[in-house]
């Protein structure tokens, strides 16, 4: 009796561990996501109120560009590194090998995107948006590229290891550094849209070099045949990967593109209050999403299916009920907090966010487990399903903002965000129902 007993305590104590260090996960998760949309929210405000609508408007449409630029100039490798890491995180030799490999693809990766960039800026500032001065901003987001490709590999590394507190700490501290250094351009050297744009550069720059250094142990120079065998593994999950993370950018970012090019940048400014008050609603199931995806890796690698689908239904039902109760309170005091935060031009924004709202409310919920398919091995999937929703999205946004203006664009995401939720949960039910 002394042995079973002494047994099931330890038993109880590892169960208790496990939990434990869940629940530590998340909080250093959302502690990371939590920092960077809080300082995301206060630099809006701060620049809303320095540059206002129309500078504010610029930024969003160089920030909007540089959001999108990431996901293809790390091409997935991060996310890649976070499934396969999880996988063979017992066999240090395999995963010095992925991550060595992730290293070399991602500079190579983020340099052609921003060579691309940085050859297309004066089309895509003067051609397309009609803002000439976008285009020396533009060029300083190319040089950024390779270093957030080096970036978000080591962070899909550490998220793969499940190392959520130096996740959380390298994402604290670039956020807490452009903010810091944004401020310093714009109020204290009046440098304008240009020092905001400087703000974030030189942050990614220098949090790319100490990333670098953070894998030094990690790295190892693979022979070439090893190089290109793994680097046709990752990249062929990348490829699906990054296309579907941009997919669900285009989905809740083709809209302030989109007014930018048929509106003047004061409305994309109106547009941007409306949309960073919005991120509130996806700032806890982001960070829960940072636990389940390598989850839910781990344990369709064990074949343990009945604990996915307990933790995609708890996890989605727990969300929705946090995210309802946020609604309201936006519903009913989110015109005071528009007007407070920013100041009374922004007061437009209003309405554009009451819609946005319905949208996101739903999609929230999917969001903390949005990583599902790339966890269970089909990426494919995730993109073809979220490219049917983005092209709607596109097509609704090209219709109705000409028409209906910023109404007309937050329609046309919270639809699409809504049928993008509608898709994705009916085939997550279809194959949890087959394991």
């Amino acid at each position: 009796m002394f042995f079973i007993n002494k047994f099931v305590n330890a038993r109880q104590y590892i169960l208790n561990y496990r939990a434990n260090k869940a629940i530590r996960d998340v909080q250093w998760s959302f502690l990371s996501i939590a920092t960077s949309s809080l300082a995301h929210l206060l630099l809006r405000i701060a620049l809303g109120k320095e540059l206002g609508p129309s500078g504010l408007g610029t930024y969003t449409l160089v920030f909007t560009i540089y959001i999108l630029g990431t996901e293809f100039a790390a091409f997935g490798y991060g996310s890649a590194l976070t499934n396969y890491i999880a996988k063979y995180k017992n066999d240090t030799s395999k995963s010095k090998e992925y991550i060595s490999s992730g290293v070399i693809g991602s500079i190579v990766s983020g340099s052609i995107i921003g060579i691309i960039l940085y050859s297309f800026s004066e089309f895509i500032s003067i051609s397309f948006f009609h803002t000439p001065e976008m285009v020396a901003l533009l060029r300083i987001t190319a040089v950024c590229f390779p270093f957030i490709a080096i970036q978000k590999v080591t962070l899909g590394t550490l998220n793969g290891f499940q190392k959520m507190n130096h996740f959380a700490m390298i994402n604290i501290l670039q956020n807490t550094l452009v903010f810091l250094i944004s401020i310093f351009f714009v109020f204290f050297l009046k440098m304008g849209v240009t020092g905001a744009v400087i703000g974030f550069a030189v942050p990614t720059v220098m949090i790319g070099f100490m990333a670098l250094l953070y894998l030094r142990k990690l790295f190892s120079l693979p022979s070439r045949i090893l190089l290109v065998n793994v680097l046709k593994e990752i990249t062929w999950f990348g490829f699906y990967l990054v296309l579907g993370n941009s997919i669900n950018m285009i989905n809740t970012q083709i809209g302030s593109l989109l007014i930018g090019r048929f509106m003047s940048d004061t409305d994309v400014g109106y547009y941007a209050t409306a949309v960073v008050i919005m991120q509130g609603i996806t700032l806890l199931p982001s960070a829960v999403q940072q636990v389940t995806t390598p989850a839910i890796a781990t344990y369709y690698g064990k074949k343990e299916y009945s604990n996915i689908k307990k933790l995609v239904y708890a996890t989605m039902l727990k969300i929705f009920l946090i995210e309802f109760t946020f609604l309201i309170f936006l519903a009913i005091f989110g015109k005071y907090i528009i007007v407070i935060l920013f100041s009374e031009k922004f007061a437009p924004a209003y309405v554009p966010m009451l819609v946005l709202s319905l949208g996101y409310l739903m999609y929230a919920p999917w969001v903390s487990i949005g990583a599902i398919f790339a966890s269970i091995g089909k990426v494919n999937l995730s993109f073809k399903l979220n490219g049917f929703c983005a092209v709607l999205n596109i097509i609704l946004n090209i219709l109705l903002i000409p028409k209906f203006g910023l109404i007309g664009a937050a329609s046309a995401t919270t639809f699409s965000l809504i049928l993008t939720l509608i898709i994705n949960l009916y085939f997550v039910i279809r194959y949890i129902r087959n394991y």
